[in-house]
């Protein structure tokens, strides 16, 4: 049963070397650091432990060593994090700083998944004839590349590709897959490609969305439903877990870089060369803010924006007006049923029985370019908060967590929290520390969202104030 919130208990940790020498380093354990992010291929961390038995030397460690361990949280059984040297190791990368007494060094070890060294190891130089999806879980499982034994996260992607390697690393060819996916369930192109504690993930943000909300955290004394009981008992606990412990809200909406990335409007050319023609697709704001699912919102098709559906000059544009305020130029060559027309035979060979017309897709880059790049910039540039919470094993990146802020100020409508800051985050970055002098696990970690709780309103001209003077112009 757990005592408090943030308890943690580390069942063991060992230490293995490039000699297959095991050394049991758990009970000299100080501080243990795991990182997480959807932006990275894989996990990273560091342990620090307490050397008293002259370990750097007589192991030796050199930087080429494993670590197993397992850690849980008192009464989540199914949720801890283990990785077990029968499984899963994190290795040894680099031996980081060290401090010395006359009887003692503190020593600090950094470390990743055995999967990010493979990965920089290898080099992936063939073709592949397969769904986007399938190519990526053939890299990760393959024997000759990746070959994790983790549990992998997938969605099904449409069509069939036919994709060259022409020798990038394992991760890099996913990552460039994850770009030009497109999920089968609802044709949405916002793929990721990352590692948490359950394993590895390919998958869309909405297939993310779609597992709900995870957890609640506020941030204040006492939260607003659940019963505090001042004796500990475990009400005090559940209030432990959902308390925000620090909070801070680097950054919200930038126009001047939503306008230069292209968030707000850009433009796509299509230059085929196979029909001697190019297209032009476009992306505005307002007008393709729903067109895939976001966090808020009553529905996948109804989600408040976070710019103000207003007119800004005298000809009733908005911001999401100004298509052309980025402009991208792709190459193509399609088949007009959207075949890779590279792969076409024509005319066809007479005998029936050889290898042609094969219905490879092409890259489609109008589905997915503008309306990936757009939600891309508005996850890693948008609405961001910074928090710490109690820490738990069952918290990862890739969840969906429920905020209530308090208002700054006062609150004149009575509300208690801020309708704007409030509201469902996905949890982007988060680190892990586990603290054994103070049993003590913390998690710091980064949320960020791509809509509004409420809608905006509109009591007012949006227009830029100008002065009815006209323009000086002083020659010098």
């Amino acid at each position: 049963m757990v005592q408090f919130a943030g308890e943690f208990q580390l069942h063991k940790c060992e230490l293995i070397s490039s000699a297959g020498v095991k050394s049991d380093i758990t009970n000299i354990v100080v501080e243990i650091d795991l990182f997480e992010d959807i932006f990275k291929s894989a996990m990273t961390g560091s342990i620090i432990f307490t050397d008293t038995n002259n370990l750097v030397d007589n192991m030796p460690i050199i930087g080429q060593e494993y670590v197993s361990f397992k850690i849980s949280t008192p009464g989540l059984n199914r949720e801890n994090i283990d990785f077990d040297y029968t499984e899963n190791v994190f290795c040894v990368y680099e031996i980081g700083g060290r401090e010395s007494s006359s009887t003692s060094e503190v020593v600090e070890l950094k470390i990743c998944s055995p999967e990010l060294l493979r990965n920089e190891r290898t080099r992936v130089s063939k073709s592949f004839e397969n769904t986007v999806t399938s190519i990526a879980l053939s890299l990760l499982t393959d024997k000759n590349y990746i070959n994790t034994k983790k549990k992998i996260f997938t969605e099904p992607s449409l069509g069939v590709r036919k994709v060259l390697s022409p020798s990038f690393h394992p991760f890099s060819l996913i990552k460039n897959l994850a770009q030009e996916a497109i999920s089968i369930e609802n044709n949405s192109p916002h793929f990721l490609f990352f590692e948490n504690t359950r394993g590895f993930h390919f998958r869309s943000l909405q297939n993310l969305y779609s597992e709900g909300v995870s957890g609640q955290f506020h941030f204040g004394d006492k939260g607003f439903e659940d019963a505090y009981d001042e004796s500990g008992s475990s009400g005090r606990i559940a209030q432990g877990y959902k308390r925000i412990l620090e909070l801070t809200i680097p950054q919200k909406n930038n126009m001047l870089e939503d306008v230069n990335s292209g968030m707000l409007g850009a433009t796509l050319i299509m230059h085929d060369i196979y029909n001697k023609k190019y297209n032009k697709s476009a992306f505005s704001y307002f007008n393709d803010h729903n067109t895939f699912g976001r966090l808020e919102g009553n529905s996948p098709n109804r989600s408040p924006t976070k710019y103000n559906f207003v007119a800004i000059d005298e000809e009733n544009n908005t911001v999401g007006s100004f298509i052309e305020s980025r402009i991208h130029l792709h190459p193509t060559s399609t088949t007009l049923n959207g075949i890779d027309s590279q792969f076409m035979t024509d005319p066809p060979a007479a005998d029936p029985t050889l290898d042609q017309n094969k219905n490879y897709v092409s890259n489609s880059a109008d589905r997915w370019l503008l309306h990936r790049q757009q939600r891309m910039h508005e996850l890693n540039r948008g609405m961001v908060v910074n928090m710490t919470i109690n820490g738990s094993t069952a918290v990862s990146v890739g969840q969906i967590i429920d905020l209530t802020i308090p208002v700054a100020g006062t609150d004149n409508e009575k509300s208690n929290s801020s309708k704007l800051q409030s509201g469902k985050y996905l949890i982007s970055k988060l680190r892990h520390t586990f603290s054994q002098p103070t049993r003590q696990h913390l998690i710091s970690l980064q949320a960020t969202k791509d809509s509004n709780p409420i809608e905006l309103e509109s009591k007012a001209s949006g227009q830029e104030p100008k002065s009815s003077a006209t323009s000086i112009v002083t020659q010098m």
